[in-house]
């Protein structure tokens, strides 16, 4: 991991270092921005797909963001990034069955939760609102390297005696850790690129607040595992920031 921040950090300098010497009339801005990000996976390819899509619940994460803007033209910027984002899914179910004079109610909830580093580039423009700041509209690629995460299931079994009208409940949770790759025994691929959609506002005096969205355009599949399949698993998220930059 600390090779990976090394690398992102040297191609942030760079081409800061090379959009300063070719932008006329602005200065470089650095900043950071975090907030909250709600991520759910999205599936195609197989005949299950919409019904994982219409049971796929948002999974509430975080996103914390360092960032430069660097002006190359008139109210235009490129801003590249890295950023540490908090993805994944959840799911839930719940089901009903009467086995003699009991009634058995069983609700499970399955929760992916995975760590990425992303190394967004995007292209800025700028919408100037007179003294107060400006309205930024941005869009630009992104790759993202997967680091870690884990697949949490808690179930919930409630037994009802319909002669006693007594119940009891057992509760289980199980937490397992994801692993990454291209291999078969891999959960997920170890990267994954995409595209961002951001809109924002930034006071002249630097505060900021904004949303974006993240569209995975990679299959999260590992390589190994689709064979000949179609099916495909993409990241959804929509995140929500307030930051500052100088």
């Amino acid at each position: 991991m600390k090779k990976l921040l090394l690398s992102a950090s040297i191609v942030l300098l760079a081409t800061g270092a090379f959009a300063q010497n070719t932008m006329t009339g602005s200065d470089a801005r650095f900043g950071i921005k975090a907030g909250v990000n709600l991520a759910r996976f999205h599936s195609s390819g197989t005949d299950g797909s919409t019904s994982f899509n219409d049971n796929a619940k948002d999974n509430v994460g975080f996103n914390v963001t360092a960032f430069a803007d660097f002006g190359v033209g008139n109210n235009f910027f490129i801003q590249p990034g890295v950023s540490l984002q908090n993805k994944g899914t959840k799911s839930e179910s719940n089901s009903s069955a009467t086995v003699g004079a009991n009634t058995i109610t069983t609700a499970v909830t399955n929760k992916i939760n995975l760590m990425a580093i992303e190394v967004p580039v995007n292209a800025v423009f700028r919408i100037p609102t007179g003294n107060a700041g400006a309205v930024q509209i941005s869009a630009g690629p992104y790759i993202g390297f997967n680091i870690s995460g884990k697949t949490k299931q808690e179930s919930s079994v409630t037994t009802l005696n319909n002669n006693t009208n007594t119940s009891t409940v057992a509760n289980r949770s199980d937490e397992n850790d994801l692993k990454f790759g291209s291999s078969n025994d891999k959960d997920f691929s170890g990267t994954e690129f995409g595209a961002n959609f951001g809109l924002a506002y930034r006071t002249n005096s630097g505060f900021l607040v904004g949303a974006n969205y993240g569209l995975g355009l990679s299959n999260l599949i590992p390589k190994d595992s689709r064979g000949n399949s179609d099916a495909k698993l993409t990241n959804r998220v929509l995140g929500f920031t307030v930051g500052y930059s100088f």
